[in-house]
Parts: structure tokens; sequence; C-alpha cells
């Protein structure tokens, strides 16, 4: 068996292709080679910097706010998706970040690993990573029967996703002229407040070019959460399945 030292340990974690990183007090203390390829700056200014600097603006309460209640010993998710930012450039890349928090000699840190989402799809994609962005990765508008639309909201959905969403959605009801909008929500992972926000900002816009709209699959939990959230939301019409919202629209569209 190879014994191998910190240094040499170190070392090849540098060198890893995916991003990772070490933060204390939300200030970052380690990184390797990939984590500060994706955030755009030299290793000698990552370190030391605030870790919010490398996250979109729009991202920036939502990721705080894990941040400060995983610290506090809130079981909160260790896995969720947001957009990081440039230091330098200020481009933004959606990422998918699963954080551990651990505690060494009596001081706690925060232990990342960051995968790059535009990378890993145009991988799958069999597509060099210049040629996808954040605004390759389309929520699908599905037409079911004239005059009405279905959007199945599947995984995790970070703020440049949602304007994308927005964006699509809208788009597709003018060119579709449609007069039902479902907004499936039963694939949603770790829906947060900033997805009722979200989906509220979808429907009253929707509402304005003259689609009705319904909301599909809506669990317990994020009933509750979307009430507390976003008061747009409350006024909407809400099915258990997505069947009972097209049999919903059939009888009354």
């Amino acid at each position: 068996m190879v014994s191998l030292d910190a240094t040499r340990v170190l070392a090849l974690l540098e060198h890893l292709p995916i991003a990772l990183y070490v933060m204390q007090d939300g200030v970052l203390q380690w990184c390797n080679d990939k984590f500060v390829s994706l955030c755009e700056c030299p290793m000698e200014k990552a370190l030391g910097q605030s870790f919010v600097r490398f996250i979109a603006p729009e991202d920036r309460d939502f990721v705080v706010d894990r941040y400060r209640r995983r610290i506090a010993g809130e079981a909160v998710p260790e896995h969720y998706e947001f957009s990081a930012m440039g230091l330098e450039t200020g481009k933004r890349t959606p990422i998918h970040m699963s954080v551990h928090v651990t505690q060494i000699a009596g001081v706690r840190y925060s232990i990342g690993v960051v995968v790059d989402l535009t990378a890993q799809a145009s991988v799958a994609a069999g597509l060099a990573p210049a040629a996808m962005t954040e605004r390759n990765f389309p929520t699908p508008v599905l037409r079911v029967a004239a005059g009405v639309l279905v959007v199945p909201l599947v995984g995790h959905y970070y703020a440049a996703r949602v304007q994308n969403l927005t964006e699509t959605v809208l788009a597709a009801i003018t060119e579709q002229r449609a007069h039902a909008l479902i907004l499936d929500v039963t694939g949603l992972v770790d829906a947060d407040e900033r997805v009722a926000d979200y989906l509220g900002r979808t429907a009253a816009a929707a509402r304005l070019l003259g689609a009705q709209c319904l909301l599909a699959g809506v669990s317990p939990a994020l009933a509750q959460l979307l009430v507390a959230s976003s008061g747009a939301l409350t006024h909407l019409a809400t099915a258990a399945t997505l069947e009972d919202a097209l049999e919903r629209v059939r009888k009354f569209g």
C-alpha cells in the first residue's frame, strides 16, 4: 500500500478535473485549479476572498441564507444549483454545488465540490463547452392541445434558469395564442422561496397575456411555501396531478 503525505494529497487535489474549495467563516481558504478557472481569476487573488464575491448577485441572498443556516446546525440541503460569477469578467456560469461542514480542532470548515453545468451538458451532448451557455438549458413548453400549454419543471431552478423559463413561456403563449398554461411542479427538487416568487411572476405575466394558469402536482410542503412566499400564487387554481389539470382545462377552457 502506498502512503501519501498531506503535501502529495493536496498536489493531487489541485489538479483534479472538478472544482474543490475549503471555506472558513465565509472566506475562501483553499481551492484547486479548476475552481479558480471557473471563477476566472488567479489563485492568489481568489484566496482570502469572501465566497459571496463568486456568486451571481441574483443568487447571493439564497446561497448566503443556506450557508448561515447550515453553520447554525440546521438541516438544509447539501446539494443545490445557482450561478457562479467570474471575479474579473462578471461572466455567469450555472453550477451544481455539494457542500459539507466539518469541524477540525474546534474550527468549522465548509468543504465544497462544484460542477460546471454548462461543461457537463456539453459533454453529454457531444459539444464543445464554448457552444453551451445558460441560455441553452430551456425548460420545454409542450403544446398538448389547441391553446393548451404544459410546462414540466424538473430539477433545481437557479435564477438564470428561471429567467429563461419565464421568457420561453411568455413567448410560447403569444406564439400559440394559448388560453391555458399548466405549470407541472411534480418534478421540482428542493423548492424554496425563490421558486415560489418566480412561479408567481410567471403566472401573473401569463394572465396578462390572456392565459389561465394552473399549478399541477403541488406537494403539501410546497403548498405551504407557496402560500407563505408569494401572494400572487394564492389565487392560482391547483390540481393534484397533471391529468387532473388537463381534465379541468378541458371542462372549463
